[in-house]
């Protein structure tokens, strides 16, 4: 069946080929996240106004179509906090086994500026590694994850 299916696929106009591919692939959201440390080694969160049962997480959002990754997790820092950081170094690639969703997850540096609550986030705290508030099941393994890369690196 695969067979005779690559033979009708090969004689199909290339743009056939692309709207077909476009309809049956799935398609992925593509989110970015941010861990910055301040100099006593807390970890930076942001309690989002969005999320009723666990408000605190990771500064971060949606990738916009065509846009670099790194870039993009600058704007997220910059729209949700006002924040502005100047290096991006890439920790973790997630894909999702529940949802289409594959998280970009970057260990951001550089930070500067104030923050600024707006509609997203009414504020900001740095925490102790050990004393995380509760987050969504997905954000705590995240956090791990990370924090055991940055130990191993040590």
């Amino acid at each position: 069946m695969k067979r005779f299916l690559l033979q009708i696929w090969r004689i199909l106009p290339f743009w056939v080929q692309r709207l077909a591919a476009a309809i049956i692939r799935p398609r992925y959201q593509v989110a970015v996240g941010a861990l910055i440390f301040n100099d006593q080694g807390e970890l930076l969160l942001c309690e989002h106004t969005y999320r009723r049962l666990h408000p605190w997480g990771l500064p971060g959002g949606d990738l916009k179509f065509g846009e670099d990754p790194v870039e993009g997790i600058k704007r997220e820092i910059l729209e949700e906090t006002g924040l502005e950081v100047q290096d991006a170094r890439l920790l973790l690639v997630e894909n999702s086994a529940e949802i289409h969703h594959i998280a970009l997850t970057y260990l951001c540096t550089g930070v500067s500026g104030t923050f600024i609550p707006n509609e997203e986030v009414s504020s900001i705290r740095y925490f102790d590694t050990g004393s995380l508030p509760g987050f969504f099941q997905e954000h705590s393994v995240t956090i791990e994850k990370c924090l055991a890369i940055l130990n191993s690196e040590k």
